[in-house]
């Protein structure tokens, strides 16, 4: 049986005081800042005896971190444009408030300019068919969308803290998950249609906080996970205008994470956060049924948050062992790229577009 979320918070509360404090509702807490700018640390919220927070990062995760010494030598590097057409991989950086841009083969091309508002909190990533990116900036409670590397424009998500997000291929519609709300209540989805204009606001009762989120291909399904109300971890669905647990058979999730489908196995990949020393992504069927499963190699202990399969490959950016590497997918095992050259201080969401 797994354990209640109440019980695991508790157990890293004290612990991870030096980086997110606990405390009612609305009040925050920061890291120490890093050199070159402040980074601002997850607000926290008490709801029902239960401790909330707008980090997706597991909180064995976050205690750990807490007694880390962070590094001081931020590295931002400007933007190199690419040829037109290439493919850049995306990691998202919450605690240096900074996405950075790489090739596929591993090479560091630099940093996405500031969206208007600035970055705080940037965790989930998502891009679509045409290369467009989107980030979730999820203290300023809006998601940023980027072409070719340049701010276009931001989205508001008014009241909710995004963490995830996904395009539908076929409608254009982007889905954003909300961990919970700004008042420190129960999380939902906020739907965009044809990626612009004012959200659609829609909460899924039988889920607490929504952590990431996924189309099934081109069905218009929609997966996501996090805890349900009893605060359990959690998979469940959004499928014509109806909301849906969707129980898995054959595996226990730890601590939810990645949700995104695979057309490589026919399956969404949903990892679990938990699996620290082996980081574990469940074939999963639309029915919930488990038909296999993918584990990266990892050397030590490794949070794999928010990571994106695409074809053969999955990219993986690890906040528990400050690095971010691409994998073979589905076979995993050892890492046959890595992501260099940027001071990763907290990477946690991922994204690959074309330029």
């Amino acid at each position: 049986m797994n354990m209640p979320q109440s019980a695991k918070y508790a157990l890293g509360v004290a612990a991870a005081a030096a980086l997110l404090a606990g405390c009612s509702s609305g009040a925050t807490s920061s890291f120490a800042p890093a050199a070159g700018g402040s980074a601002t640390g997850a607000t926290k919220f008490v709801h029902n005896g239960h401790v909330l927070s707008t980090s997706v990062l597991s909180p064995k995760v976050q205690a750990r971190l807490a007694g880390q010494v962070r590094s001081t030598n931020l590295q931002v590097k400007p933007l190199e444009k690419q040829a037109k057409g290439t493919k850049d991989v995306f990691i998202s950086d919450a605690y240096a408030e900074q996405v950075y841009v790489f090739t596929t083969a591993g090479k560091y091309v630099g940093t996405l300019p500031q969206p208007s508002e600035g970055f705080s909190e940037p965790q989930g990533l998502c891009s679509d068919t045409k290369g467009n990116l989107f980030v979730d900036n999820t203290s300023n409670s809006t998601i940023d969308e980027y072409t070719g590397g340049k701010f276009v424009q931001a989205l508001s998500d008014p009241g909710e803290y995004p963490v995830g997000c996904s395009v539908d291929p076929k409608t254009s519609t982007l889905a954003v998950s909300n961990i919970i709300s700004t008042s420190g209540g129960q999380g939902g989805i906020t739907l965009f249609s044809n990626e612009g204009g004012s959200g659609t606001k829609l909460t899924d009762p039988n889920m607490e906080e929504v952590y990431f989120i996924g189309y099934y291909a081109k069905t218009g399904k929609l997966y996501y996970s996090g805890d349900n109300t009893s605060f359990y971890p959690a998979l469940s669905s959004y499928i014509k205008g109806k909301f849906k647990l969707v129980p898995l058979k054959g595996a226990t999730l730890g601590f939810a994470g990645t949700v995104t489908y695979s057309a490589q196995t026919k399956s969404l990949a949903v990892g679990d956060q938990d699996t620290f020393y082996g980081p574990t992504f469940y074939h999963v069927k639309t029915n919930g049924n488990v038909t296999g499963q993918t584990v990266l190699d990892c050397a030590s202990f490794c949070d794999v948050v928010q990571a994106t399969v695409q074809g053969k490959e999955i990219v993986a950016p690890d906040a528990s062992s400050v690095d971010a590497n691409i994998f073979p997918w589905p076979a995993g095992g050892a890492a046959k790229t890595a992501l260099t050259g940027a001071s990763f201080e907290q990477p946690i969401g991922s994204a690959i577009a074309k330029d």
